[in-house]
């Protein structure tokens, strides 16, 4: 019984932070290149949804993998490419000069990115992958596979 108690308490914790299938929650972002987003211009279209820390190796290490795929859509203003920083705009800044990260820039956003945290705590990276209707329909946290073909998979048939 212990056990069977124990199973199911992991299981609800688990469960509870799931959110694959959920629709985003809403939002308002300043990017940092000065242009105001919500959830609504996401609408009817594919994203890719980031959560990094210019701290973190992991996240690092997509970055080249993750500016191919922002490369190959180029042009398609039917997919978007977002990656969110808890981190403040100076120390974002300074790792994109280092790091360029071709994605549209969310910085300031630890509440935002709190919200969408799958686990018990928080990892980095975290990448989600929304669909037109705005549901997560993808969601990968401290990948250390390539990510490249699962991404670019789900575009594709969120596009289709």
């Amino acid at each position: 019984m212990k056990k069977l108690l124990i199973v199911l308490l992991i299981i609800s914790i688990f469960s509870c932070n799931n959110i694959d299938g959920n629709v985003i929650p809403s939002f308002t972002f300043t990017t940092l290149a000065g242009k105001t987003i919500t959830q609504k211009d996401l609408k009817g279209d594919a994203t890719i949804l980031c959560v990094w820390a210019t701290w973190c190796g992991d996240c690092i290490r997509e970055i080249p993998e993750l500016n191919e795929l922002v490369a190959k859509y180029e042009g398609n203003n039917k997919v978007n490419f977002i990656a969110i920083s808890d981190e403040d705009e100076a120390i974002v800044r300074k790792s994109l000069k280092r790091f360029p990260f071709n994605f549209t820039q969310v910085v300031n956003a630890k509440e935002y990115s709190d919200q969408l945290k799958t686990g018990v705590t928080k990892h980095f990276p975290q990448v989600l992958v929304i669909d037109k209707d705005l549901k997560v329909v993808f969601d990968v946290t401290e990948n250390k596979e390539k990510i490249f073909d699962v991404l670019d998979t789900h575009i594709q048939i969120i596009l289709n």
